[in-house]
Formats: C-alpha cells, structure tokens, sequence
C-alpha cells in the first residue's frame, strides 16, 4: 500500500510513503509505475473556502488539473479512481441535496471540484466519486483543521470567527473513511455518493455546541456573513449545503450521525490523544 505527500511526510504502519507533485507528470508517473494501483483515492487539495476564491487558479489546478494528471499516468493499470468531492458543487439555494440534483457551483472551491468530478466521469473507466459535507477532526500536526483551529483558539481564550449564513451537515471524518473503505470492498463502480451527518446546522451553530460540550466560553465565537456569497451586504437567506446520504446508507450500509454522537466521538479521540 502506498499514500503520497507533498511536503511534510507522515508515517503510517503498513505504508509506504512518497513525495509527490500534482504538476511533475514525469515523477507522478514513476510513482504510479512503482505502485501499480488496484484503487486510486484522490484526496489532494483544500476545502478552505475563502483561499479558493482567492486562489482560483491555483484551486483549479489542484483539484481538476491535478486529477486529470493523477488520473491519466494510472490509466494503463486501470485503477478504480475515486475522487472526494464536497457539498460546494451545489447552489445552496435549497439543501438536503441527492446524487442526482443538478450541479450548479457558486464558489471557486465547488467549481474547482465539479472540474475534477467531470474529468475522472469521462475519462476514467472504472471511478467512484464522493461528496462529503464539512470533514471534523484532527489534523496531522502541520495543516490544521476547522476543529484543530476551534479547539486551539477557545483553549487559548481567543475569540473566532464563523460563517452563520450556511448550513452543513457536519461529518466525522471515521464516517469518511468507512465510507471509502466500503466503496472498495465492494468495488463500486461509476458511482456517485454523498455523505453527511443527521444536524443540519452553521458553523457559528457547531462552535457554540462545542463549546457547551467541552466547557469553553461561547461568548469567544463571533458569528459573521461568509463574504464569497453574492449580495452579502444586506439580509438575505442562509445557504443551505447540506447533503442526503441515503443512497451510501442502503448501497454500502454506513451509519451517519447526529451532531450528539460526533461530538462524543471527538470527545473519546481527544481523550486518547491526550
């Protein structure tokens, strides 16, 4: 088994480990040759937001340049390419959203994404594509994660700001990992899913219940507009993102949670990490 990096390197056990650049064909191409994969997962990118709309470039050539590239030195093994996506591929006008509601992405971060989801759809022969809602859990050390960057700075006594004008689905990232971990022991194939949990909530609405859970000072959480969606100047209806994961629940028989039941999971990983 092999996973890649760019530029800080990680250990798992089992795994062999390699520096990889999404824009050197050439050496992705060795590494694939070396691999030989049966699956790809591709993984590589951001899901901040507000770096993509800054970034657009950059966003778009990570996540649909850098699948394409990924995606076509591997093609001679003939791996099954799946591809995580997110909730951000849709408008956010109406939520709940299935496989196969109409794409229509707003931000760069979604259009960046909905490029690498069409490139593997008509490139690949054998492919699964998941979107998950906002991911929650730590992170490696060096990128810190949403829940990294709450946890540090409420810890710290420090106020932070969050978006009250979406709503997600919030997921824990062991539900992702099941899930994948399903979609290639059952071999699906040509596959869309989605992936969420059972709170549909704003990320100022997640810090404050994190807070009452873990005993911070709530009155540190500042709630603020997302400054990418259009006409933010005045009132207007929150964004709703949110994902059904019905159809990963029946075809592969994952178990999504309530915010309740996240919030104990990162309560139990927090404990052991501690």
């Amino acid at each position: 088994m092999f996973a890649t990096y760019h530029r800080h390197r990680f250990f798992l056990p089992g795994v062999t480990t390699l520096p990889v650049s999404l824009f050197n064909r050439d050496w992705a191409k060795r590494i694939t040759y070396l691999a030989r994969p049966d699956f790809v997962i591709f993984a590589a990118g951001t899901n901040n937001v507000n770096w993509c709309e800054a970034n657009g470039r950059d966003a778009e050539q990570l996540h649909t340049s850098g699948a394409a590239t990924i995606s076509n030195v591997s093609e001679i093994f003939q791996p099954t390419f799946i591809y995580l996506s997110n909730s951000y591929v849709f408008d956010g006008n109406r939520g709940n959203y299935h496989e196969n509601d109409i794409v229509l992405p707003s931000t760069a971060l979604g259009k960046a994404k909905l490029g690498g989801e069409n490139f593997i759809r008509s490139k690949a022969l054998s492919f699964s594509i998941i979107r998950s809602s906002p991911i929650i859990g730590r992170g490696n050390g060096v990128n810190l994660t949403f829940l990294d960057h709450l946890r540090l700075r409420l810890s710290r006594g420090q106020k932070i700001e969050l978006a009250n004008d979406e709503l997600h689905n919030f997921a824990p990232i062991e539900g992702l990992v099941e899930l994948v971990r399903k979609v290639i022991e059952t071999n699906a194939k040509k596959k869309t899913f989605h992936y969420g949990g059972l709170t549909k909530i704003t990320p100022y609405e997640f810090g404050l219940a994190f807070a009452k859970k873990f005993k911070f000072d709530p009155a540190l959480i500042i709630p603020v507009n997302s400054h990418y969606h259009p006409g933010n100047a005045g009132e207007r209806l929150r964004q709703d993102y949110s994902l059904n994961s019905t159809a990963a629940v029946e075809a592969l028989k994952i178990k999504p949670l309530f915010l309740e039941e996240s919030l104990d999971l990162i309560n139990k990983n927090l404990v052991a990490h501690a």
